[in-house]
């Protein structure tokens, strides 16, 4: 299977959100971490107005002692206009004047919540970066970024290869981060690992927003190769760790996220050869007999009929047959990919990873 979103990312990013190294993305993260700053307040204590037709907010800043005046970011302005309950795309088309006054009207008689967490970042001027509710949980961005800096001290994950790294390294770069989210992926090309004849290698890809537009995730995989706009291809063993932004996040990060993928980063080629040999040698030994095939073993296992189905179906069309459990697993993880839902794919994505487990411990 291929997978598209390190292709997406390549493809939609603009200059200016592009970082060559680890450590200047590091930088710039980190700084923004630093200028930022939150605050708890009552929704009608904040006071919308607008300056040369850009919208502002005044917030009173507890840990000042004063009111501050907050530009809001894109991002932002759409959080504000939710908490007013106002419609972000009109507003964005009215003068700034006339949208600050239906923000406020929003705020002081209509609110979805009385209170709220602001992030604002000071830096020469002030902006408004987010408002969640006092419930969030922030990951930062930097945190993430760290995460990926200790596991690869001896630089062994990097950017994958591309044909005009050499002249266009900004353009090859596979590490992200705008003004809302960081999106990082890299490889070890220099680890090959071979399986039966197969050369395999180890990628994974991990995204946060610290600002409440996306969750924390990670991706794992063994690959073939990747292509110079990104496509992974060949992609097989997909796991997938999910985190929401919610009170616990930060300690779960700590706790799972960022030890998870330690785990992954330091784990041996010998232990991964040994559990695709696994995977492969596994076959039903009654699979030709009603009840005994795939489709039973996998609803056993809590797939549905559906599922199971599909991923029999799917092993045949891309790895030629659905003898093996690793067949098997090829099928589980291709066939997702054609889930729209997010929570579906992934949750079809961890069951295939599994069923990896299975053929290793058992």
């Amino acid at each position: 299977m291929e997978l598209m979103q390190a292709s997406n990312q390549w493809a939609s990013r603009p200059a200016d959100q592009r970082y060559e190294t680890l450590d200047a993305l590091q930088v710039a993260v980190a700084d923004r971490r630093l200028e930022s700053w939150t605050l708890t307040t009552d929704t009608k204590d904040l006071r919308v107005g607008a300056a040369s037709n850009t919208l502002t907010v005044d917030a009173y800043d507890v840990t000042q002692g004063y009111r501050r005046t907050l530009e809001p970011s894109n991002w932002a302005f759409g959080q504000l206009s939710q908490y007013a309950q106002a419609p972000a795309s009109y507003l964005r088309k009215l003068p700034a004047e006339l949208a600050a006054i239906n923000i406020q009207w929003g705020l002081e008689h209509g609110p979805i919540r009385n209170d709220a967490l602001v992030l604002g970042q000071t830096n020469g001027s002030n902006a408004l970066r987010a408002m969640t509710s006092t419930s969030y949980g922030r990951i930062w961005d930097s945190q993430v970024v760290e995460a990926v800096q200790r596991v690869n001290t001896d630089g062994r994950w990097q950017v994958p290869s591309a044909t005009y790294a050499t002249t266009n390294a900004k353009r090859a770069t596979t590490l992200y981060a705008s003004d809302r989210d960081v999106f990082l992926f890299l490889v070890d090309p220099d680890n090959a690992i071979e399986v039966d004849g197969e050369t395999m290698f180890r990628g994974f890809y991990t995204w946060n927003s610290e600002v409440g537009s996306a969750v924390f995730g990670l991706t794992t995989f063994l690959y073939r190769y990747v292509c110079d706009n990104r496509i992974i291809w060949g992609a097989t063993d997909v796991q997938e760790l999910r985190i929401r932004h919610t009170g616990g996040a930060p300690e779960r990060f700590a706790y799972e996220g960022a030890e998870y993928l330690s785990r992954y980063a330091n784990e041996s080629a010998s232990g991964l050869v040994d559990g695709i040999k696994k995977a492969k040698a596994f076959e039903l030994p009654e699979a030709d007999k009603p009840g005994k095939g795939w489709d039973s073993w996998l609803q056993d296992r809590g797939f549905t009929a559906r599922q199971a189905k599909s991923a029999i179906e799917t092993a045949q069309a891309e790895e030629g047959e659905a003898r093996s459990l690793w067949d098997i697993i090829n099928g589980v993880t291709a066939s997702a990919r054609a889930i729209i839902h997010t929570d579906e794919r992934v949750k079809l994505e961890t069951a295939a990873g599994k069923l990896m487990r299975y053929a290793v411990d058992r």
